[in-house]
């Protein structure tokens, strides 16, 4: 029963639906450095821009003017507002020395769809390494975007993979097992007591 219901969930189904696909609007983020403001800005809103939208079931709105970025959620939700995207990611980045952190947080822009923000971060001793971290980042920004279950079954290529599913199955099964076992007889322990 249990093993049906999530291959039912793991195998792909079409991805997830236009429909069902959430807008995520990102804006520029807020920058705490001395120089290249211009291009940390812009750079890093294009490469989350490219990953977030590569997730399936996830939309991506650039917001492309400076004066949007912001570390203000209620300013966030009415920009977001403004360009019709149901969730927005908004934060900032700080350079120190050769390193950098990067600070965001998720929230859904209606009330009603809000599970609380999300803050995520990333962090590197050099600027160059916190550009494979994005990758992370929007996983996580998915994960809470579609809810967990949702991002997990579509992935990054729209279905779990053939070893995602043979690991599900052995999951699945072990836990089978347990729980059959812990019905249909008790402990030895117990079996053995007057």
């Amino acid at each position: 029963m249990w093993l049906g219901l999530i291959l039912a969930l793991a195998l792909p189904s079409g991805a997830v639906r236009a429909e069902e696909r959430r807008t995520v609007a990102i804006l520029p983020v807020v920058v705490h450095a001395v120089a290249d403001q211009a291009y940390l800005r812009e750079g890093l809103a294009d490469m989350l821009a490219s990953r977030l939208g590569q997730r399936p079931g996830i939309g991506v709105i650039r917001v492309n003017d400076a004066a949007a970025a912001t570390l203000d959620p209620e300013a966030a939700r009415a920009a977001a507002r403004a360009v019709g995207a149901q969730w927005v990611l908004f934060g900032s980045v700080t350079r120190f020395g050769e390193g950098a952190s990067l600070d965001v947080q998720c929230l859904a822009v209606a009330a009603a769809d809000d599970p609380g923000p999300r803050s995520i971060f990333v962090q590197s001793a050099q600027i160059a390494e916190l550009i494979p971290r994005l990758d992370s980042l929007a996983e996580r920004v998915a994960l809470h975007v579609l809810g967990r279950e949702a991002a997990l079954v579509t992935g990054a290529a729209g279905a779990a993979s053939a070893s995602e599913i043979d690991e599900l199955r052995r999951r699945v099964e072990l836990l089978e097992r347990r729980a059959g076992g812990a019905v249909a007889a008790p402990p030895p322990s117990q079996a053995a007591k007057p």
